[in-house]
């Protein structure tokens, strides 16, 4: 039964209405040509022919016309492209899929509980509404992964990275989460509590399940950080970059292209979730789409971007050719340069803007010594300049038309010095030497 406008009459075929929270007032949404309005659709448009749906090319997003039998843009072929019916792993139909929202097919339960299904996304774009204005609201859900590894009897062993989670914790307590709502991984635990590869996977499925828009989310990983190469082209540098859980050796580390499968694609719009990764080669470690230049004050998409509906924004500990450190102390406490300078930016003024932020957050670790660079990234390009950073509200809708990943040109995979990262320290010297950081590494591990 379609849904009925306000007067009792009933919406056109592929228009939905929804309330904006931050104006009081109902918008509309055609899902068939992505468009939003604040008037009623005034009446209902002739179905179109089944053939002439638009279709856009699942290699590099173009708009398919209904005749061609290859993208214009990038050349992906359309099997039996002469009719708009063709089913082609070359093209995707304008139809809203399920699978944008896939957290919500995931059943909410405590931790213990959980049961992890294993998700990845395949290539390509899907259409994605876009949301007028910010989701000023929230419906009261927080929660957080909290992830700290400090490989305590190894050789690569850390100090400070417990102390961080702990440090976040406190953090988001007095940001309202409440602590039967944060999982905490670290490794002075046994168990399902130990940040084991399959642990740390199903705690991101924990986090975003059953998702909705006025969430909050959180996440927070310390630990060890690698690069890998990266066999399907999509990284700019050619490698993906790595979080390494306790048992990598035996069970491999965890890529970005997980991370975003998992905690990133399956949210929808007007859910947030902010994230800090301190590790290093962090800087995309989300694979979100945008990232920030503080210099010149302005988003940059990837060149092989991956869109994302809902407001994700990472605070990565350093640059994805850089090493984060480990070394700062805090309250007596030893822990990473990027954790404390977070909450000691973040603790220092209410309502700042997220230059400021961004301003401060730098300081914080120059005026400490540490060289390493804080780099913000965003799955959505969303006004920065007189936005107010807060962890808790503003959430920022979906602006992408289109969501998925999106590949324009094929980047050659990186030389293979970055693989495995041994706990007798063999590979993570070998990784920092090639990248010009040996002396920076040595530190962040063996001090």
């Amino acid at each position: 039964q379609p849904p009925e406008l306000a007067n009792g009459s009933q919406l056109p075929p592929g228009w939905e209405a929804r309330f904006d929270p931050s104006s009081g007032r109902q918008y509309y949404i055609d899902h068939k040509t992505q468009k939003t309005q604040w008037e009623p659709p005034a009446s209902i448009p002739a179905a179109a022919p089944a053939q002439n749906k638009p279709r856009f090319c699942t290699q590099c997003g173009s708009k398919f016309d209904s005749s061609a039998r290859f993208c214009s843009s990038c050349g992906a072929p359309a099997e039996g492209g002469g009719g708009g019916n063709s089913s082609s792993a070359g093209v995707q139909h304008n139809d809203v899929p399920t699978a944008v929202c896939i957290a919500q097919t995931w059943t909410p339960s405590n931790y213990s509980n959980f049961q992890y299904q294993p998700f990845q996304p395949q290539m390509g774009y899907v259409p994605a509404a876009i949301v007028p204005g910010e989701t000023n609201y929230t419906s009261g859900k927080k929660k957080a992964l909290l992830v700290g590894c400090n490989y305590r009897g190894t050789s690569a062993e850390l100090r400070g990275c417990i102390n961080d989670v702990h440090a976040v914790r406190d953090l988001l307590r007095s940001e309202g989460f409440r602590s039967q709502d944060m999982v905490i991984l670290t490794d002075d635990q046994r168990g399902e509590m130990c940040p084991t590869r399959m642990n740390i996977m199903r705690g991101l499925q924990w986090l975003v399940a059953g998702a909705q828009a006025g969430d909050v989310l959180f996440f927070h990983f310390s630990g060890h950080g690698s690069q890998q190469p990266d066999q399907s082209g999509m990284e700019a540098d050619g490698a993906n970059e790595t979080i390494c859980p306790t048992d990598f050796q035996r069970a491999g580390q965890i890529v970005d292209d997980e991370l975003w499968s998992n905690l990133v694609y399956p949210l929808p719009s007007g859910c947030r979730l902010t994230a800090i990764m301190d590790c290093c080669h962090s800087g995309t470690g989300l694979d979100l789409a945008f990232t920030w230049d503080q210099r010149r004050g302005q988003w940059y998409e990837d060149e092989n971007p991956s869109h994302a509906a809902a407001d994700v924004q990472m605070f990565s500990g350093c640059q994805d050719d850089q090493c984060s450190s480990d070394g700062d102390v805090m309250l007596f406490k030893t822990g990473g340069a990027m954790t404390n300078a977070f909450i000691r930016a973040y603790t220092a003024e209410k309502f700042q803007t997220y230059p400021d932020f961004m301003q401060r957050l730098k300081h914080e670790l120059r005026s400490r010594g540490f060289t390493q660079k804080p780099q913000l990234t965003s799955s959505q390009p969303f006004s920065v300049r007189d936005k107010v950073f807060c962890l808790s509200d503003g959430i920022v809708n979906n602006m992408n038309p289109q969501i998925g990943r999106l590949q324009r040109r094929k980047i050659r995979p990186q030389r293979e010095f970055f693989g495995d990262m041994g706990l007798g320290a063999g590979g993570m010297m070998e990784a920092a030497l090639m990248a010009g950081m040996g002396a920076m590494m040595l530190n962040a591990i063996f001090d």
